[in-house]
């Protein structure tokens, strides 16, 4: 009997020993993506590009030049780099935004799960958060968003840039097959990021080229999307279509749910300003959501021409600046008005609170300021970085505040709410004529200075990479 239950304890007991590894090795798994993103002291991030690959570099901004990668001591080589984004690029010395591909130069293919590293400068933001609570917000909120954290980065570049510190960076997941896979049902259906100015949606964006017309304008396939059925039964159901036609092809509910975030956020530089920035995805039958993207200017950064009180003050019964063709839509539906204002008290009673949002702010301040500190040439005074979480004009904490504020007076103005739901937004008024809830000075004054149609179209920021260099 003993030598028959001997193999059995062995075989139980191997298994009790293994249970601990194995779940050990689940956990790692689990986590292994979470540790790239996790809040803490700024992870240290090192770009070791040789002079040639460089000045290489600077000549082809845009395509891929090797680089090695140092992440708090590990050395990653046989990676590629090259630059991205669009008012970021344009400004002047070496703070710029950067994007990392591990594996393109044969490298190790992944960190902690990921194989693309973007690092976002925090352009035109002296509070260097903007970015990292704006995406920390959405996903507290249940919208399908990027992560993001603080890193400092580090040139080295022989003779040229000595270990240069250029500071606090937002380092922001990619919009790609695994984050695809990690929230939605599949990973295989059409990806597209928006990008150009005005409305791609609209009728508009048609446009001819040699005697064709474009119909797909604005729209930059990615992971190996064809511009086929799903995104035109899209653009068909929003230009031609009933309500029924849209509901098939567009997550409505996701969508409210994010255009609430975006406007309370204040952030223009984006579908419902410029026109461009974030992705759709088709995730079911060719069913497409919103994917936020590119949020360093939320909190009122991005003006579209108005001052600092009238960014405070934007309507939140009018989402959009210049009609926007798939929110005239979506809200020309009284059912989805009333759904959209859900979204709107909801978000306002919870992860966009006043309370909640200033507790974001302080606690990414306070992670980061030692690391600001030690900025060798910051863009931005420190005294700016200081203010930020005053409540004056200057500082992110106090538009917050003051966003908060106007929300909730406009929400409580039974007339103006009646008057949405039975409606809608208006269409084509001047905003001039627009005023604050209780107050005599004009709240969304369209901008003097241009339109934004007139603006020339803007630099892919995921253009393809050309052939290894």
């Amino acid at each position: 009997m003993k030598t028959r239950i001997a193999p059995a304890l062995l075989l139980i007991f191997g298994l009790l020993a293994s249970a601990p590894a194995a779940a050990q090795e689940t956990t790692k798994k689990k986590t292994e993506t979470v540790n790239l993103f996790a809040a803490g002291k700024p992870a240290s991030v090192t770009l070791a590009v040789t002079k040639e690959s460089w000045e290489r570099l600077q000549r082809n901004p845009f395509i891929f030049t090797e680089t090695s990668v140092i992440y708090n001591g590990k050395r990653i080589d046989g990676a590629g780099v090259r630059y991205k984004g669009n008012s970021t690029f344009g400004g002047r010395g070496p703070h710029k935004s950067f994007k990392v591909n591990l594996g393109y130069f044969g490298g190790t293919k992944k960190l902690h799960g990921q194989s693309t590293l973007n690092l976002h400068h925090p352009f035109k933001d002296p509070s260097r958060v903007r970015e990292v609570v704006s995406y920390a917000l959405f996903a507290e909120a249940g919208i399908k968003a990027p992560r993001a954290t603080h890193v400092t980065l580090t040139l080295r570049v022989p003779g040229i840039h000595d270990d240069f510190n250029l500071g606090v960076y937002s380092l922001v997941e990619q919009v790609d097959k695994k984050f695809l896979g990690a929230h939605y049902p599949d990973n295989d259906g059409d990806l597209f990021k928006i990008e150009g100015v005005g409305d791609p949606f609209g009728e508009s964006r048609q446009r001819r080229r040699g005697g064709q017309r474009q119909p797909y304008e604005g729209f930059i396939s990615k992971e190996g999307s064809a511009r086929g059925p799903a995104l035109s039964y899209l653009l068909e159901a929003v230009r031609r279509g009933d309500d029924g036609d849209l509901k098939k092809h567009l997550d409505v509910e996701s969508f409210l749910h994010w255009l609430a975030a975006n406007h309370i956020l204040a952030n223009l530089d984006s579908y419902t300003g410029m026109g461009h920035n974030g992705y759709i995805y088709a995730f079911e039958k060719n069913r497409f959501t919103f994917i936020p993207w590119d949020m360093n200017e939320a909190f009122g950064k991005f003006t579209y021409g108005r001052s600092q009180a009238q960014m405070e003050g934007l309507d939140i019964f009018r989402p959009f600046i210049r009609n926007k063709a798939l929110i005239d839509r979506v809200l020309g539906n009284k059912s989805w008005r009333a759904l959209y204002l859900e979204k709107v008290r909801s978000l306002m009673k919870g992860a966009c609170s006043e309370k909640n949002i200033i507790a974001k702010i302080q606690v990414a301040n306070k992670r980061i300021g030692a690391a600001v500190r030690a900025e060798e040439q910051p863009e931005h005074p420190l005294a700016e970085f200081d203010e930020s979480l005053d409540t004056g004009d200057r500082g992110i904490a106090g538009f917050a505040t003051r966003r908060a504020r106007f929300i909730l007076r406009q929400l409580a103005d039974k007339d103006a709410v009646a008057d949405f739901l039975a409606k809608g937004p208006q269409r084509g008024e001047s905003f001039d004529e627009r005023r604050e809830p209780g107050r005599g000075r004009p709240a969304f004054p369209f901008p003097r200075r241009g339109r934004p149609d007139d603006e020339p179209e803007r630099r892919d920021d995921d253009r393809r990479p050309g052939r290894r260099p």
